[in-house]
């Protein structure tokens, strides 16, 4: 069992970091049409680093590496499927940069992945079954085979697409954290938010 398992089930409080693609963005990072936060492993590399250390400062336990949108149907868009697994990988080194730089005590790193894309219209642009179980595959992979401490699937919210992500984070064999985009109706149901205002799948 993980250091990390072993706080979770004893109890213990584990504070995550905030949000890395706006905190990016709101240092003037520039933000891709397809990819958004993806291009700062390409342009901004000391500025996503600064971002994780300073969530360490401030108390995380846990910092979140900057691959929000970095499956390859994601990056294929943006130019940038070709570089792929240099992406994820830089992504995991820059947390561990940050947390030898910033931590004084234990600092565990979480691999993201996302159903998300930056696209409004990001339905339009989810991978059907075999494509999207191959790129979640291939994204939890590479962070496995990178040494994160756990697996992130952040914001998910379309059930198909989600279970995709699950199945290839279980497979790496290391723990997995799925946090759900929901909203609650007036009559009191909690539902899956599909991010343009309109309401998705129940749970």
């Amino acid at each position: 069992m993980s250091d990390l398992q072993q706080r979770l089930e004893g109890g213990e409080v584990v504070i995550l970091d905030g949000a890395t693609g706006t905190e990016l963005e709101s240092r003037g990072v520039p933000m891709d049409d397809a990819a958004w936060d993806a291009a700062a492993l390409l342009t901004h590399l000391d500025t996503v680093r600064e971002v994780h250390e300073d969530y360490i400062r401030a108390g995380a336990d846990v910092i979140i590496t900057n691959t929000f949108a970095t499956a390859r149907h994601v990056l294929e868009p943006a130019g940038m499927g070709e570089q792929f697994r240099e992406l994820h990988i830089r992504a995991v080194t820059l947390a561990k940069q940050a947390r030898e730089n910033a931590a004084e005590g234990p600092v565990f790193i979480a691999g993201s992945i996302s159903t998300m894309s930056a696209w409004e219209d990001h339905k339009h642009h989810e991978p059907r079954a075999e494509k999207a179980r191959a790129n979640y595959r291939e994204q939890a992979e590479v962070l496995a085979e990178s040494r994160v401490d756990v697996i992130a699937l952040e914001m998910m919210r379309n059930i198909e697409q989600s279970t995709y992500a699950v199945e290839a984070a279980v497979a790496t064999g290391l723990p997995v954290w799925v946090g759900f985009s929901c909203k609650t109706t007036d009559e009191g149901t909690v539902v899956l938010y599909d991010g343009d205002h309109t309401l998705a799948e129940a749970l």
